[in-house]
């Protein structure tokens, strides 16, 4: 059991990064990147354990690194233009943490949430950035213990990418719901398909970003935050998608992390068709509306509580549409991107998902035959080692 005594207050801030010293357009536009949370647990009780130091010394790459609670670990893709190669790399640093995990007696499992073990049991990770968060967000950060995957994809211009996240909401709700993979929290079904969005929009500036005219606009408002000490720099900006300035990228964050690493390579190169997409729009002059935040709301509500169950608003016809349709139709309009950056397998696998189900759906499926949480992990547990 972890203590509940408070962290240590931080009285020196790390050096903010300055936001005006972006990367956007300093290298080939559409690259992709992919990051995983991941979950260690203990090899027979398949709860949380705080092994995450244990394993970083066995390892040395720059690519595997702590996250806030030791029972967390990320492991980050290169950026690549093809997102197969992503796939490989991923590949090769689950199998490393995988290998080291095994000589621990741990198991690596990828869901986004633990079934069962309680958050704030969990012990946070006792570094720098993590004392300052732990110090500054008190119970919300010890109670968002839950598991994403974000997707980076390179853009040529700042005011580009702002604009492009404003045409990449519409599809959120969907993206979100195609991922969906925490349908458990505290031993219990939660009624929801991605109970880490629930979760995690606890946190402040969580959930759908504000509009951006241009990236003049928003540099200056994290300037005016920084300035009232409100907020350390850009990365403490925890939308479900947002501008990586250190990067260059637009970087979509509203994805459960996924057991089948296939599936993250899929929805990875989804994410990358759609924003060379946008991208390519933007290039020929289109700029794109404000996103309407109402109904976007609404529709990543129904995509955490139903994932591809749900029935979206659509707005444009009056109506409602059947996620599945709307999928189908999203993958029509990105046939032409996806083969131009190499993705066209993982739209043919997304395909597959849309048919077969989330992994929300099999967990939820396997509770409906009578298995147990720990039956449930197990098979987590497998699909992470695929």
């Amino acid at each position: 059991m972890a203590s509940t005594r408070e962290p240590p207050r931080v009285d020196t801030v790390r050096k903010a990064v300055p936001v005006r010293d972006h990367a956007f357009g300093r290298g080939p536009e559409y690259t992709v990147g992919i990051e995983e949370e991941l979950m260690l647990v203990d090899a027979r009780s398949l709860a949380l354990s705080p092994g995450v130091e244990r394993v970083l010394r066995a390892l040395d790459d720059e690519h595997i690194k702590p996250e806030l609670m030791q029972c967390q670990i990320e492991v980050a893709s290169s950026p690549w233009k093809r997102v197969d190669d992503a796939l490989d790399d991923l590949r090769r640093l689950r199998a490393r943490v995988i290998h080291v995990a095994d000589l621990l007696e741990l198991r690596v499992v990828a869901a986004g949430t633990h079934p069962f073990s309680p958050s704030e049991s969990q012990v946070f990770t006792a570094r720098d950035r993590y004392r300052e968060l732990m110090a500054e967000l008190r119970y919300p950060v010890r109670r968002e213990v839950c598991f994403g995957m974000h997707v980076h994809v390179a853009v040529g211009g700042a005011d580009k990418a702002t604009r492009i996240i404003e045409a990449l909401l519409v599809d959120l709700p969907l993206l979100l719901a195609l991922s969906t993979s925490s349908p458990f929290w505290r031993g219990e079904p939660t009624g929801l398909r991605s109970t880490r969005t629930i979760v995690f929009q606890s946190l402040p500036r969580s959930g759908l970003p504000p509009a951006f005219a241009g990236y003049e606009e928003y540099a200056r408002g994290v300037e005016i935050l920084q300035r009232a000490r409100a907020l350390q720099d850009h990365s403490h900006l925890w939308w479900d998608v947002r501008l990586h300035p250190r990067f260059g990228t637009v970087e979509l964050r509203c994805l459960d992390v996924q057991p089948r690493v296939r599936d993250t390579w899929a929805i990875a190169g989804l994410v990358q068709s759609l924003v060379r997409h946008y991208g390519r729009r933007y290039d020929r002059g289109e700029r794109f509306p404000d996103a309407d935040r109402f109904v976007v709301a609404e529709n990543r509500w129904l995509a955490a509580r139903l994932g591809l169950n749900a029935s979206f608003v659509d707005a444009r016809n009056d109506g409602a549409i059947r996620a599945r349709a709307a999928l189908a139709e999203l993958l029509d309009r990105v046939e032409d991107d996806a083969a131009a950056v190499g993705a066209t397998a993982a739209l043919e696998r997304i395909a597959t998902i849309s048919r077969d189900g989330t992994s929300a759906d099999r967990q939820l499926m396997q509770a409906r035959h009578g298995s147990s949480l720990h039956e449930i992990m197990l098979t987590l547990a497998a699909e992470t080692r695929e």
